[in-house]
């Protein structure tokens, strides 16, 4: 699953998907090291907050902090610092704002999305990400809205793929016994 992936070696590749020479870093004076630095992180989060990847959830318990809430709740949670979506909370009334949770259950646990280091992406994601770098750098980088529409097909067929292998992470959910579906049998 790990490798030598890093943020450089990702938008070098979209880059030269553009036929751009590749990168050494993102300050190196070329148009595609700069439209890379400026569109690099938040295209990162926006690709692994746009689907639940398992290799980029977490579960936590959250901290209960000993400050009461104004109004409404019993308790208020600290939500993880790296957390970028929250995707499951074991209670159904709760409440956020700003970086807290509140609830009137007294223990909270979570799943969520975080940012993984990009040399613990698996490669799936990592093919994937590359054609969606260089749709997003497409028009910027070549002036041609034709070459940003065919990579980004190029993307929701890497996606679809992605998706596929991530799935096969968890395996899937079999159907209980129950006295309710025996009896119409």
């Amino acid at each position: 699953m790990a490798g030598t992936t890093s943020s450089i070696s990702l938008a070098s590749n979209g880059l030269l998907l553009l036929g751009h020479e590749p990168i050494s870093n993102f300050e190196d004076g070329t148009s595609g090291a700069t439209i890379a630095a400026n569109l690099y992180e938040t295209a990162y989060l926006s690709v692994l907050t746009n689907h639940r990847w398992r290799f980029a959830t977490k579960q936590a318990r959250l901290a209960r902090l000993t400050e009461a809430p104004l109004r409404d709740w019993t308790y208020q949670f600290q939500l993880p610092a790296d957390l970028l979506y929250l995707a499951k909370v074991d209670t159904e009334r709760y409440e956020i704002y700003e970086d807290k949770l509140y609830a009137n259950s007294s223990d909270i646990y979570i799943e969520y999305t975080y940012r993984v280091d990009e040399d613990k992406l698996p490669g799936y994601f990592a093919k994937m990400f590359e054609f969606f770098l260089a749709a997003q750098f497409a028009v910027s980088l070549t002036g041609d809205m034709d070459k940003a529409q065919l990579f980004g097909r190029f993307y929701e067929q890497e996606l679809r793929r992605a998706k596929f292998a991530d799935s096969t992470q968890r395996p899937n959910e079999s159907f209980t016994d129950s006295p309710y579906t025996q009896v119409r049998y």
